[in-house]
């Protein structure tokens, strides 16, 4: 795609910028917009390894083929930028992917972001109204979504996401490949392991091992007719604390349970045989597949799963036992329930695995 100046007129030749990952408009549009405002390059190309997303366009820039175009690209004429954020592993498997192919990469940052007195790294992704504050310590790989905050002397390992609105208090230390969700806010001088994932809403006061993830426990709809409804009056739906467990079904063994479990698992992670063993999060899961399979599995079973269960019992089998009434707690491998508490009347759940939030 050949790019102008929004106030018309041609730009001189200059470099190609080559966007690798087709699932995020935001980024494709931030590249588009410091492209016309800077002239920093001439032509953009969007690059996505689904064969079914060829030829589509976001933002205008269609799709001309996977990353394994950048083997033949000529370092001294392109850049290259990762706008791949969904998972920081994913994140990072693509950026070593990226850079076997010798093309340099670019950073892209909203022109209102103030990096005044910060040490970033030059592939740097920030989005418009984020905050990174002085003596910050931002390293390669990392994006800050829109309106998010860095304080000042925190440090982001390597391949960090913070998401839209997410608040690091002062002197913040990320590990490699922490996830900090929507909206979430760690509290100051707080220290998080490798490859955290912190949910949505989240408000962490304490430090957090590497590997796990953080979660704030929903409410959850309960059966129709039992208690009260919004408002203090009797009616067709109630609320009840998601740390109290499913009911066990009156009916169906627990061979019956995981067979429509796995039907249902790979009708969501469209997968053709899902192993009863194997983990939601091996499997590719994420947290919209897991909000899909516990609204499935309620409805088809008459369950009353939340997606937190789905982190507690993270395999077919596990899960089957959970909705059958088998088990009353998760396996205390990886995967399973590693640390809960109580901090006033708001409850909280650290998970061995995760996924994005």
């Amino acid at each position: 795609m050949s790019l102008e100046r929004e106030g018309g007129g041609k730009r001189a030749p200059h470099r190609t910028l080559y966007l690798c990952g087709a699932g995020n408009p935001e980024g494709v549009r931030l590249a588009l917009r410091l492209a016309r405002s800077t002239g920093r390059w001439q032509r953009m190309v969007l690059l996505d390894d689904d064969p079914a997303l060829l030829g589509v366009k976001k933002m205008g820039v269609p799709v001309e083929g996977p990353f394994s175009i950048l083997e033949s690209v000529d370092p001294a004429q392109a850049e290259v930028v990762s706008l791949v954020a969904r998972t920081t592993r994913g994140r990072a498997a693509v950026a070593a992917r990226i850079e076997g192919c010798g093309v340099p990469w670019a950073g892209l940052v909203s022109p209102d972001v103030d990096l005044w007195g910060t040490s970033t790294a030059p592939d740097l992704m920030a989005y418009q109204n984020a905050t990174i504050g002085p003596e910050a310590v931002v390293d390669e790989g990392c994006v800050v979504f829109m309106g998010a905050a860095v304080g000042h002397g925190s440090h982001l390992g390597r391949h960090c996401v913070v998401a839209a609105n997410a608040v690091l208090n002062a002197r913040v230390q990320l590990g490699d490949r922490v996830y900090v969700g929507t909206n979430a806010t760690v509290l100051p001088e707080v220290t998080i392991g490798d490859d955290v994932t912190i949910g949505a809403g989240v408000t962490v006061v304490d430090h957090i091992p590497a590997g796990a993830t953080v979660l704030s426990e929903p409410i959850r709809v309960v059966e129709t007719g039992k208690g009260m409804a919004p408002g203090g009056r009797g009616g067709t739906s109630a609320y009840a604390d998601a740390g109290s467990g499913p009911r066990p079904l009156d009916s169906g063994t627990a061979q019956e349970v995981e067979r429509e479990l796995a039907e249902i698992w790979g009708e969501v992670l469209e997968q053709d045989a899902v192993p009863l063993e194997a983990n939601f999060f091996d499997l590719g899961g994420t947290s919209l597949a897991a909000l899909r399979i516990i609204g499935r599995a309620n409805e088809r079973l008459g369950a009353q799963l939340c997606p937190v269960d789905l982190f507690e019992f993270p395999t077919v089998r596990t899960l089957a036992r959970k909705v059958t009434g088998c088990t009353t707690s998760g396996p205390r491998e990886a995967g399973g329930l590693a640390v809960a508490q109580q901090r006033g009347d708001r409850r909280r759940a650290i998970l061995g695995r995760g996924s994005l939030f």
